[in-house]
């Protein structure tokens, strides 16, 4: 076995490794409830049934929030998402600033074609004018 592939192999298999702790991790902590309130589970069984939470509530627009005593959490983003995103983020910023000079470098060029334009016909007219003046 190539030492190299070896190390690889190590590398890959750390990587692994760590990914499952973390989601492990962060499965646990979305498990466990902000406030232990253990006691108060009983006497919400006997109640009646009722809205957890008021209809008016400020929920997402997706409908799933999360439980009352229940912590929200997000997931930590992995480095390689992260530079990702970042390069997306710097490639679009490099292409409509891209655009916005190529649009006004266009324009320069349109208007100086026109000048040009002018010029031409403006010294296309004195030519004539001078070809057509009698010699003395």
């Amino acid at each position: 076995m190539d030492p190299k592939q070896h190390a690889r192999l190590t590398r890959i298999a750390s990587t692994i490794a760590a990914g499952l702790a973390g989601l492990g991790c962060a499965a646990a902590i979305a498990q466990t409830t902000a406030t232990p309130d253990t006691q108060a589970a009983p006497a919400a069984q006997s109640m009646p049934a009722a809205p957890a939470m008021p209809a008016t509530s400020a929920s997402p627009a997706g409908g799933q929030g999360v439980p009352p005593g229940m912590t929200q959490i997000q997931p930590p983003k992995d480095p390689l998402v992260e530079r990702r995103e970042a390069r997306q983020k710097a490639a679009a910023e490099y292409k409509a600033k891209k655009k916005a000079a190529k649009g006004e470098y266009k324009g320069e060029v349109g208007a100086a074609k026109q000048e040009r334009k002018v010029e031409n016909k403006a010294a296309d007219t004195t030519a004539k004018e001078e070809m057509a003046a009698p010699k003395q």
